[in-house]
């Protein structure tokens, strides 16, 4: 835990600067869209979680974006975020559960053949 610690002042340090100079209502793309991206790296600094970075990406552009507007960063910018932080969160999810399963799989399978240590060896054993 401790051999992370300079890894996560950085985040603070970055997402401190970031919302600094963040303006919501700037003409420019790189403070609208690449600060909050910013952010969405300093938060992963400081908990070292891609699941949760994700799913708060993934929220926070689907409130912010507006697929309908004229605006490129409301239109596509959050949007493109969105789909992308939903893909990663799905790809991480699934791995997770396809790791769970792999790791399951052989006591499955011994306890299907009743061949796992607390199994009966033969039917007549389970009637006793």
């Amino acid at each position: 835990m401790m051999s992370n610690l300079p890894w996560r002042v950085a985040g603070v340090a970055l997402l401190a600067v970031s919302v600094v100079l963040y303006e919501p209502d700037a003409p420019q793309a790189w403070q609208r869209l690449g600060l909050p991206l910013l952010m969405a790296a300093a938060a992963w600094l400081m908990v070292q979680n891609v699941v949760a970075v994700a799913l708060g990406t993934l929220l926070l552009a689907a409130i912010h974006g507006d697929p309908g507007s004229a605006d490129p960063v409301e239109g596509i910018g959050y949007p493109l975020v969105a789909l992308a932080a939903a893909l990663v969160l799905l790809g991480v999810l699934t791995q997770r559960f396809r790791a769970r399963i792999a790791a399951t799989h052989e006591e499955r399978w011994r306890h299907r053949r009743g061949t796992a240590p607390d199994a009966p060896a033969t039917a007549r054993e389970e009637r006793r």
